[in-house]
């Protein structure tokens, strides 16, 4: 926990930084923020917040810049969430009443406004069945070491992969073991399943642990963008200056890699979650921060997503997509009910 002062100056380096774009000197948050503060006592107390990891000296600059735990400190504590103007909010409820009734429709409009709101990209999914549940699995044996594991989902889908064995075992004992492990985890999602691997045996975790990442590849397939918007808007901000993480941006937003935008478990409809930088599983999201919310019914769970560098408007971003993902649950249960 950071004292008060040190929060402020936090506070005043990230906000700074996010409308500046440029490192920040002490100077600049006594002269604009803390004017009541020296500038030695802010020097001294940034020279603390670095060493405990939440700014950082780029080495051609006199100035601070946040690092992903500043992010964090700053989004968890200090942040202030913009929810639209009433006016606003209008403006978007009477745009999105002009359009026709379709999910598809509805998904485009929805990214067209985040972005150009937060000037990010946008990602709205539209609404799939999900999570993808074990109905019953099966165990093949292939050769002395290798198995075939077959998943067949309660979707009626079926996934299969090959399973090294950690030991020869004949197909009786397979069967049995399969029998064995549908009959304790149908049902179950692969969030849930791993929260039921304590206590199983090394060749039962390694079935489990197999199958929990058959589903969730599932729970990815299912994740079709309806609308992308705003590359050219976020392509103007300096971040995105380096071919190489442009590149591997753009690649992941277009390739199949899409449905791993939300790492699992999702957050639960009416929360608005925030990743920061390399706090994503997927290395090409490390240099970016995605906010995102899900909208839909019990059964059909669609995303909103706001993908940006990690000096985003985080306040305006999270007010946004909490603002466009309740609209959009109140547009479906009105059209479709739930």
């Amino acid at each position: 926990m950071l004292t008060e002062r040190r929060a402020a100056i936090l506070r005043s380096i990230v906000e700074e930084y996010v409308d500046s774009a440029q490192p920040v000197a002490s100077r600049i948050v006594a002269l604009k923020y803390l004017g009541h503060v020296s500038p030695a006592t802010i020097r001294n107390e940034m020279v603390r917040l670095e060493e405990e990891g939440y700014i950082s000296q780029p080495h051609t600059s006199a100035g601070r810049v946040p690092s992903d735990k500043g992010y964090r400190y700053y989004v968890e504590r200090l942040m202030r969430e913009e929810a639209p103007s009433l006016e606003m909010g209008l403006m978007v409820r009477h745009q999105f009443h002009q359009v026709e009734e379709r999910l598809e429709d509805w998904a485009r409009l929805a990214a067209v406004v985040l972005a150009a709101h937060v000037q990010a990209v946008a990602v709205v999914t539209a609404p799939h069945s999900r999570p993808a549940r074990l109905r019953w699995l099966e165990l093949v044996k292939l050769q002395e070491l290798l198995a075939l594991l077959v998943v067949v989902l309660q979707q009626a889908q079926v996934r299969q992969q090959l399973l090294p064995l950690p030991e020869p075992l004949e197909q009786d004992d397979l069967s049995a073991l399969a029998r064995s492990l549908s009959e304790r985890f149908a049902g179950l999602g692969a969030h849930d399943l791993r929260q039921r691997l304590e206590g199983l045996t090394h060749l039962e975790r390694l079935v489990m642990e197999a199958v929990a990442s058959l589903l969730e590849a599932a729970d990815r397939a299912g994740y079709e963008p309806a609308a992308i918007e705003g590359l050219r808007e976020a392509l103007s901000q300096p971040e995105f200056q380096e071919r190489e993480r442009v590149l591997g941006l753009l690649d992941f937003l277009e390739g199949s890699r899409l449905g791993r935008l939300l790492p699992f478990p999702v957050p639960p409809r009416g929360q608005v979650q925030v990743i920061i930088g390399a706090e994503h599983p997927e290395s090409a999201l490390h240099h970016y921060s995605v906010v995102a919310a899900t909208y839909g019914q019990p059964q059909a769970v669609g995303t909103v997503a706001l993908v940006g560098p990690t000096r985003l408007r985080y306040g305006r971003a999270v007010g946004m997509v909490r603002f466009v993902a309740s609209l959009l649950d109140e547009l479906m249960a009105a059209s479709f009910g739930g």
